[in-house]
């Protein structure tokens, strides 16, 4: 019962005095451009190839690793990424996890880690910390990968590992300012890049919606909970729905696969929002129900958000969540291949 409660608060839309915490002002952090920058190296770490990443930038680490966790098993072969930052705080990094408490097994991994020299704690139970985020030094791996056996064994999901200073350091600004306020949604200074772009919290729908505003050719979405509701209009769900009808009205070709798993699929999560993308004339693959497809993925022509963000309330108003855009051709291009075999294993639900 404990799991469906916490799937259910990550997945669905409740009215904000239920969900919403109180908000204080917000907390301005800044951050520095090392002297000497680090080129921009990203690599998708879709499915199986998270681990292998993240255990890679930790075992790299010579100065500090963070880590904001939504759910933090002990499980293989989570254990291995337990086991590297505590050999990390043993050659003397400082490690440092700050980890959501609805997972049933937090607490006791939090105070293993704590027995192994690791700074860790709970957030506020005020908020959900939603994050899926990794910063080694320079490097930082963001996404949907949760830490749990089925996360890094067996679902679809997505991250990028992103090796560059000036972004390792926004996000480390952002871990330091929840770290001490974790109830406090971080004000960061402007971003002026546009090739890679560091996203947090109330970030993500202005950059969801630039990305479909500006597509001209080909719109392509991978999302887990899509949770759509008529009784709010002008929500962020509802803005970026209205978003994707209308690039498809002006003639971009729109694709979007949804989970379809078991639990998805009993408590009708994503069926409102097919619907509506029926009704527009959208087809939807929906991916095979033995498999969940937990990415959260938006590609809109040459640009490419991965997120830990779902389509609901409390995904894109609510929670705190990191996300990353960018335009690297090469990825991009990757995470179109990895899109398309996703859909040649579903089911499409043609348009009425």
């Amino acid at each position: 019962m404990r799991w469906f409660l916490l799937l259910l608060l990550a997945c669905t839309r409740l009215p904000p005095s239920e969900v919403e915490p109180e908000r204080e002002g917000g907390v301005t952090a800044t951050w520095s451009t090392p002297a000497e920058d680090t080129s921009l190296q990203t690599v998708a770490a879709f499915d199986r190839d998270f681990l292998p990443a993240a255990l890679e930038a930790v075992d790299g680490a010579r100065a500090e690793v963070r880590v904001a966790q939504f759910l933090l098993t002990d499980a293989s072969p989570v254990d291995q990424l337990l086991a590297s930052l505590a050999r990390a705080a043993g050659r003397g990094v400082r490690v440092r996890v700050l980890a959501d408490e609805e997972g049933e097994d937090t607490d006791r991994v939090i105070r293993n880690l704590a027995l192994d020299g690791v700074e860790a704690k709970l957030d506020s139970p005020r908020v959900m910390t939603h994050n899926k985020l990794v910063i080694a030094d320079d490097v930082v791996v963001v996404g949907s990968h949760n830490w749990t056996s089925s996360a890094l064994g067996r679902n679809h999901e997505a991250s990028l590992r992103l090796a560059d200073a000036e972004v390792s350091g926004w996000y480390a600004a952002w871990f330091d300012a929840v770290w001490d306020a974790p109830e406090v949604d971080p004000e960061l200074s402007a971003w002026q890049r546009t090739d890679l772009v560091p996203l947090a919290g109330r970030d993500v729908t202005p950059a969801l919606l630039d990305c479909l505003d500006g597509a001209s050719e080909v719109i392509e979405l991978a999302m887990y909970c899509w949770l759509w509701d008529d009784r709010y209009p002008g929500s962020d769900v509802d803005l970026v729905l209205t978003a994707v009808e209308d690039a498809h009205a002006r003639g971009v070709e729109v694709r979007v696969l949804l989970d379809d798993s078991s639990w998805v699929r009993t408590n009708a999560i994503n069926d409102d929002a097919i619907a509506r993308l029926h009704a527009a004339g959208i087809d939807v693959w929906r991916s095979p129900t033995d498999v969940t497809m937990h990415a959260k993925v938006l590609r809109c022509d040459e640009r490419l958000i991965v997120s830990d963000a779902n389509w609901t309330y409390s995904g894109l108003e609510v929670v705190h969540g990191t996300s990353a855009l960018v335009t690297e051709p090469e990825l991009v291009e990757a995470a179109e291949a990895w899109l398309a075999e996703l859909r040649a294993a579903a089911r499409v639900e043609l348009a009425p």
